[in-house]
C-alpha cells in the first residue's frame, strides 16, 4: 500500500511540473530567441511546421519548395513534433535546443542549393559526417553561454526515447556529461 502511494504522489508531482504549450506560444518562442540571438535573421523569413515522431522532436530546413529560389528569397522552417507541447522541457532547455535548431538555419543561409543537397545527402548516409556536424552544432550553442539549458533539454529528451534511440543520440549529440565537462572548462579559462 506504502509503495503505491509513494508512486502515486511521484506521479502527480511530475505530472504538475509539465506545463503544456501552445503552438502559438512555441511559434512565439522561436521568434524570441532569432531576434535575440540571431539579429541577421531579421529579414529572414522562419516558419514552424508540425510533425508526429517517437525519436525526434524538432528538426531544421529550408522549405523545400523554396530551395531552388535565391538565397534571399528562401524559406526556413522549424519542424516540430507536436508531442514536445504536451509536456515541453524547461524553458532554458527549450531556448537552447531553438539556437542548435536556428545555428542549422544559419548555415543554409549561407550555403548554395548545392551544398545543401550535398549536405542533406551526406547527412543521410554518413554517421561520421552526422556526428561531426551535430556535435559542432552543440559547441556553437555553448559559445552562448547556454550549458546548463543545453543539459536540461538532454535530460528531458533522454526521458522520451527507447533504449536504442538513447543510445544513438547519446553518440551523435553531445551528452550532459560532455556538456559539463565543456562549461567547467569554459569557466576555468
Amino acid at each position: 500500500m506504502n509503495l503505491l502511494l509513494v508512486f502515486l504522489l511521484n506521479f502527480s508531482s511530475s505530472a504538475s511540473d509539465c506545463r503544456p504549450m501552445t503552438l502559438e506560444s512555441f511559434t512565439q518562442k522561436v521568434d524570441e530567441v532569432k531576434e535575440s540571438y540571431f539579429p541577421e535573421f531579421k529579414n529572414t523569413p522562419i516558419i514552424v511546421t508540425t510533425f508526429r515522431s517517437d525519436a525526434y522532436f524538432l528538426q531544421a530546413q529550408p522549405k523545400i519548395t523554396t530551395l531552388f529560389k535565391k538565397r534571399s528569397q528562401r524559406v526556413y522552417e522549424v519542424q516540430l513534433n507536436t508531442k514536445l507541447l504536451d509536456c515541453p522541457p524547461t524553458a532554458a532547455g527549450l531556448e537552447a535546443i531553438l539556437v542548435h535548431e536556428l545555428e542549422h538555419i544559419r548555415d543554409y543561409t549561407r550555403w548554395s542549393t548545392t551544398r545543401i543537397v550535398r549536405h542533406g545527402l551526406e547527412y543521410s548516409f554518413s554517421c561520421d559526417l552526422r556526428i561531426g556536424y551535430e556535435r559542432a552544432t552543440d559547441l556553437r550553442v555553448l559559445e552562448f553561454g547556454l550549458h546548463e539549458g543545453l543539459i536540461d533539454y538532454r535530460n528531458w529528451v533522454y526521458q522520451k526515447l527507447t533504449p536504442r534511440e538513447l543510445k544513438k543520440k547519446e553518440r551523435i549529440y553531445l551528452t550532459p556529461t560532455e556538456i559539463e565537462e565543456h562549461r567547467d572548462n569554459f569557466y576555468n579559462l
